[in-house]
C-alpha cells in the first residue's frame, strides 16, 4: 500500500455531518387566507427555509413581518417564532426545507452574525441556481438518491445563503403602532403580566389590538405573547436552566399551567424537552 512520506496536515472540522438531518416538502395548494390557519404561529428547534416559488405571501419572523417576493426565501433559526401568511385566495406554490444539526458548527456560522437578516433576496443567476438545487434535492429524496448526493445538494444550498450579499431593505408591512407593540412584547415578555398591560402601555383599545393581530398576524395578542414566552423557555431549557427557572424567567407565574402549555406546543413536557 502506498503511504505518502510526508502526509498532508489535516485541519480539524466541526461540520458534524453525521448528525445532520433534514426534510423537504413541495406544496402547490389552493389556500383561502380567511380560513383558519393550517400552520399557526409556531417555533421549533430546526432551521427552516421557506422558498417562494409562486405565492403572494408574507412571513413573520419574531417581531417583524416580511413581504416575500417570488424567488426569494425566508430563513427562520431554531427558536424563532414564525409563520407564513398568504394574501389572497389562489393556488400557492412553495417549498419548505428543515435542517436539524449542531448549529454551533462553523457550517452554520452565518446564522450567528450580528447583522443576520431572515429575508434573502438573490440576483437572477443565483435564483436560477438555487431553484435548480432545490428541485435536484427534491428529486434525490423522492427517488432514493444516495446520502452523499443529498448532502451535496444541501451543502450547496447552504453555501448560496452564506454567500448572499444583497441585503434587502426591510419595509414594514404592518402599521407602525402594531410594530411598536411587537417590539415591546419581544423586549418585555417576562414582565408583561396580561394583555391589559399592553393596552395600557400603548393607549390602544382591546378591539383595535385584536383586529390588528387578526388581520396582520392571524393570531391573537394573548396567543402571540404566549408563543414568545414558550420560545424563550425552550431556549433556557436547552441552555441548562431548570423547569422552574425557565418558567419564571419567561413570564409564567404558574408552573403547572406552564407545563401544560409547553407540552401542547412541543409535544413533550419541559423536563422531557430538557433531557432530549
Amino acid at each position: 500500500m502506498y503511504e505518502p512520506k510526508y502526509p498532508p496536515r489535516l485541519t480539524e472540522s466541526f461540520a458534524a455531518l453525521s448528525n445532520l438531518r433534514f426534510g423537504i416538502t413541495h406544496k402547490t395548494e389552493y389556500l383561502i387566507p380567511e380560513a383558519p390557519e393550517t400552520e399557526p404561529l409556531h417555533m421549533h428547534g430546526q432551521l427552516e427555509f421557506f422558498f417562494n416559488i409562486a405565492s403572494d405571501v408574507s412571513f413573520l419572523v419574531n417581531n417583524n413581518l416580511y413581504l416575500v417576493p417570488v424567488g426569494d426565501a425566508v430563513l427562520s433559526r431554531p427558536g424563532d417564532i414564525h409563520m407564513g401568511m398568504f394574501h389572497k385566495t389562489a393556488v400557492h406554490e412553495y417549498i419548505c426545507l428543515w435542517v436539524d444539526a449542531d448549529f454551533s458548527s462553523p457550517l452554520f456560522a452565518f446564522l450567528r452574525k450580528n447583522d443576520f437578516h431572515p429575508l434573502f433576496s438573490f440576483d437572477q443567476p443565483t435564483k436560477q441556481r438555487l431553484h435548480s438545487l432545490i428541485f435536484s434535492l427534491l428529486d434525490s429524496c423522492k427517488n432514493a438518491g444516495s446520502e452523499l448526493e443529498k448532502c451535496s445538494f444541501l451543502l450547496q444550498i447552504l453555501s448560496l445563503f452564506e454567500q448572499e450579499k444583497t441585503k434587502p431593505v426591510y419595509r414594514p408591512y404592518i402599521p407602525e403602532a402594531l410594530q411598536r407593540v411587537l417590539d415591546d412584547i419581544h423586549r418585555n415578555f417576562s414582565s408583561i403580566r396580561t394583555v391589559n398591560d399592553i393596552l395600557d402601555a400603548h393607549f390602544v383599545s382591546s378591539s383595535t389590538l385584536s383586529r390588528w393581530f387578526r388581520q396582520y398576524l392571524h393570531s391573537s395578542p394573548r396567543a402571540y405573547l404566549e408563543s414568545v414566552r414558550l420560545s424563550n423557555a425552550a431556549v433556557l431549557l436547552e441552555n441548562g436552566y431548570s423547569v422552574t427557572e425557565a418558567c419564571m424567567r419567561s413570564g409564567f407565574s404558574d408552573c403547572s399551567h406552564f407545563i401544560v402549555l409547553f407540552k401542547k406546543r412541543f409535544g413533550k413536557t419541559p423536563l422531557q424537552y430538557k433531557k432530549k
